[in-house]
């Protein structure tokens, strides 16, 4: 899922700096490109997957509820973005600090080569299928996910620019298809059957709304990078309706023809409704431009951490792992990495917002960083509290709102409240969150 700004929605990045009013955008234009970061093949699958578990009365109300949340989280996010109007990478320097910011970094840099892995893993399997179904060739899927990755990676790393203008058109047209899709799944059955499908359970009401929440809480932490770019308040909280509205109907858009067909993979999805060459086209074009998009996100977030090492050797690092991890099958991993991104990002937003709102009262500029500590010591309490608190509500008995994301970001936030001002009353403070 990529989310880094890397060249600005009008031309400059303004990694560093505020972006001037001058290069404020329309909150519609931000909306449609939230939307489109959603049309990926990880969230199809998410779709389809939790579709088929809980049916699609429950899946659709998990969809909502779970997006809504993420909503919440971005909307809040979005308003430190149009006040401040910097990017997610120097708004956690306020918290974090000048050295303490670069295991986050490391993390949001995971996510993105994460996301890198796991589609290029989907688009090896669905090359996979659409050679033995047109062909008969049985090529291996970890031969087809390297060698569709290794392509992507090397697109990421000389022809980004290139590739990144294609992606504006097909995004759309993956979207468009995707509906067409749902229309010639629905004319093999009506609604009324349609709802009374039930699930094939194996996984609760909870974990599937903290799945989904995984899979987009990027979206909500790092909104700054897009949102910055808002004129106002209202307008930042208005491309929130990219994610409530649109992730998901694009959900459902892939979960609909799983329960008529009873297949999860896309392209076997595809070949039941025999539209396979279009749709391989489709996904070769779309996973292609969306995913160099991930990989780049990923190699220019590395590049903040480690200045001192050369631009080609962080690209060239990051890809092998981006290509390894998609030849040995990370989908089959997919949900426990989201569960993990939950768990360990979600707190960070519980942190920027507890510093912007209540610590600062609503205001942060940009000359307040030249008073940051060099390690942020207060956030990194909250963050292990957070973490530890989603850790525990995911994976053991103890229960808080029954969504492992949300209690991680909510006791990061309080945790932050209690340290900073703890910071601040202490006799060694030297304006270390001022």
């Amino acid at each position: 899922m990529e989310t880094n700004s890397h060249d600005g929605m009008s031309g400059s990045d303004y990694t560093r700096c505020p972006v001037p009013d001058t290069q404020t955008v329309n909150w519609f234009g931000i909306a449609i490109v939230v939307f489109g970061i959603g049309i990926t093949l990880p969230v199809f699958y998410i779709g389809s997957e939790l579709t088929m578990a809980l049916g699609f009365k429950k899946a659709a109300l998990v969809f909502m509820v779970s997006c809504g949340i993420v909503g919440i989280m971005m909307a809040v996010t979005s308003i430190v973005a149009a006040r401040t109007r910097l990017s997610t990478y120097m708004i956690l320097h306020f918290t974090f600090g000048e050295t303490g910011v670069k295991p986050i970094n490391i993390l949001l840099a995971i996510t993105y080569i994460g996301y890198f892995a796991a589609t290029g893993d989907i688009f090896g399997r669905a090359v996979h299928e659409s050679m033995l179904e047109f062909y008969g060739w049985n090529l291996p899927v970890p031969v087809c996910a390297a060698l569709g990755s290794t392509i992507m990676a090397l697109t990421a790393i000389f022809g980004f620019r290139m590739v990144e203008r294609f992606s504006t058109m097909a995004v759309p047209v993956l979207a468009i298809f995707m509906i067409y899709v749902v229309y010639l799944a629905t004319k093999q059955t009506d609604w009324s059957n349609l709802l009374a499908i039930p699930g094939l359970g194996g996984i609760d009401f909870g974990h599937a709304i903290s799945t989904v929440i995984g899979a987009n809480i990027l979206m909500a932490v790092a909104a700054p990078d897009f949102t910055r770019y808002a004129k106002t308040d209202k307008d930042a909280i208005k491309t929130v309706s990219g994610l409530v509205l649109g992730y998901p109907l694009l959900m459902l858009s892939s979960g609909i023809p799983t329960l008529i067909t009873g297949e999860t993979d896309i392209m076997r999805i595809m070949i039941s409704l025999h539209v396979a060459l279009p749709a391989l086209i489709i996904l070769v074009f779309a996973t292609w431009t969306t995913n160099t998009v991930n990989l780049y996100s990923g190699i220019l977030t590395l590049s903040t951490v480690f200045r001192a090492t050369p631009h080609w050797k962080i690209a060239a690092g990051t890809s092998a792992i981006g290509i390894l991890g998609a030849a040995l099958g990370v989908m089959d991993y997919f949900v426990p990495f989201v569960f993990f991104l939950g768990i360990a990002t979600a707190p960070v937003a519980g942190i920027y917002l507890a510093d912007f709102f209540v610590l600062n009262k609503g205001k942060r500029q940009f000359r307040d960083l030249k008073f940051i500590p060099n390690i942020g010591i207060p956030a990194y309490i909250a963050w292990l509290a957070g973490s530890g608190t989603a850790y525990l509500t995911t994976y053991t008995a103890t229960q808080m709102s029954t969504i492992p994301a949300a209690d991680g970001l909510l006791i990061a936030f309080v945790s932050f409240i209690v340290c900073g001002k703890l910071a601040k009353n202490s006799p060694n403070h030297s304006n270390s969150n001022d």
